[in-house]
């Protein structure tokens, strides 16, 4: 364990009562101490999702991810099991799997050939007897596991042997998720593998946003209203939900448009389906929402909405997942899937995933726009005047939950505000200022 920069540790100590006071410190974007605990004790630590089961449908296929610095191996063995291990072979530490997907039942390292199944399990070292006679047990040298667990088809890893179980990490946050991940009979599959890109942002700018905020988007995206391609104006933008997780870090926001059907842009089958496996409650949240974007703490969002890619007309719903990994101070990188009922149409899932592109796609409209703001924010605050000024997150801070919500977790109306966000960041320096 590495000793912790004490400037940085007074720092998020700073955070942890920020749900209460609503002022964040500039300084914790871009700072090489911050990502250094930011690795070693919210990472390493919390659950971090590592893929969809439909990235793997048949054994012997597998991706490469990562948890922070750490290279991971999702495989489905030949016996049609979840296996996931750290990407190193156990004799010099020899990245495994150099290819980000693919299928293969064995995995042969490049230096000294050691060969390991997919399930993990070491099963030759190339002479074996010249060069270690009787004193290598290879029962004892497979690869290292990674505590995994699942929801409806989200893998889940933990470097933690103790991490708390996955349904109480979520704590109660399936309750949303599920808007998701329940539009298929069958639950849903990624459509194409993920769009992978690298962005000299800090990625905590994506988390915050990915909480919720549609405070930026009659700004950032008002092209969106006047061409027509949002269901909803600058003036009813802002009706609607956030609700929040305390000391969970999970938050969504849930935008709402007067008048407008329900689940609009699903088309029926779709719609049937959600009125088929969502509970009454969920049914009541979501069948007037018209934007569900939301954040499972740390760094997995969702983002659901219906979209005209034709401008004035009805348009189409597409949902995007989308994982955000820290790659050092002020540097991030973005993996985005486009998540599609399973058995939908070809029609549907094609026009969902040209709307999904042509937003929020590497080349986006909108994704373009974020990127560019948060681009730019992240190089502004490296500045040294900035770096010590705080900024006011004091948005809904002293406003009323809703009393009769339906659903779990803390909301608030109207949609925007700072609360998530309060939230999100008390959760996170809990994590970088909790010790062993």
């Amino acid at each position: 364990m590495t000793v912790p920069d004490t400037a940085a540790q007074s720092l998020v100590e700073r955070l942890r009562d920020v749900a209460t006071h609503g002022m964040v410190p500039a300084k914790i974007f871009n700072d090489p101490a911050v990502y250094d605990l930011e690795v070693e004790r919210l990472f390493s630590k919390a659950w971090n999702f590592l893929a969809h089961e439909s990235e793997v449908p048949k054994a012997g296929d597998y991706v490469v991810r990562s948890i922070a610095n750490n290279s991971i191996l999702v495989a489905r063995d030949e016996a049609g099991e979840i296996q996931v291990h750290l990407n190193m072979c156990r004799h010099r530490g020899n990245q495994m799997c150099k290819a980000d997907l693919g299928n293969a039942s064995h995995f042969r390292c490049s230096y000294h050939g050691w060969v390991y199944k997919n399930s993990g399990e070491l099963v030759a070292v190339p002479y074996h007897k010249q060069a270690f006679g009787d004193e290598l047990d290879k029962k004892q040298w497979g690869l290292v596991p990674v505590k995994t667990a699942m929801y409806e088809g989200l893998i889940f890893g933990s470097l933690d042997p103790d991490v708390e179980p996955l349904e109480d990490f979520l704590g109660g946050f399936q309750f949303y998720l599920d808007y998701y991940l329940k539009t298929g009979a069958e639950g849903v599959e990624v459509y194409g593998p993920p769009d992978i890109w690298e962005s000299r942002c800090d990625w905590k700018l994506y988390a915050e946003n990915g909480s919720g905020d549609g405070y930026h988007t009659p700004v950032t995206h008002q092209f969106g209203f006047h061409l027509g391609y949002f269901a909803s104006s600058g003036a009813t933008h802002s009706i609607g939900h956030s609700v929040h997780f305390p000391d969970k870090g999970h938050g969504i926001g849930l935008g709402e448009t007067p008048g407008m059907d329900p689940f609009l842009g699903y088309p029926p089958e779709i719609i049937d389906v959600l009125k088929e496996r969502l509970t009454p409650e969920q049914l009541a949240v979501f069948e007037p929402v018209r934007t569900a974007v939301g954040m499972a703490f740390p760094n997995l969002s969702f983002l659901s909405q219906p979209f005209s890619p034709i401008p004035g007309e009805p348009g189409i719903r597409f949902v995007t997942m989308r994982q955000v990994r820290a790659l050092s101070a002020g540097t991030m990188q973005m993996s985005s899937w486009c998540l599609v009922p399973k058995g939908a149409s070809e029609e549907y899932r094609e026009a969902a995933y040209s709307a999904y592109t042509l937003a929020f796609g590497p080349g986006g409209m909108f994704e373009q726009d974020d990127m560019e703001n948060w681009n730019n924010i992240t190089q502004q605050l490296k500045g040294s005047v900035v770096r010590e000024m705080d900024f006011p997150y004091v948005s809904g801070l002293k406003q009323e939950p809703v009393s009769d919500y339906p659903g779990p977790g803390v909301a608030l109306r109207p949609y925007m505000n700072d609360s998530n966000f309060r939230n999100l960041w008390s959760t996170w320096a809990k994590y970088l200022t909790d010790k062993e």
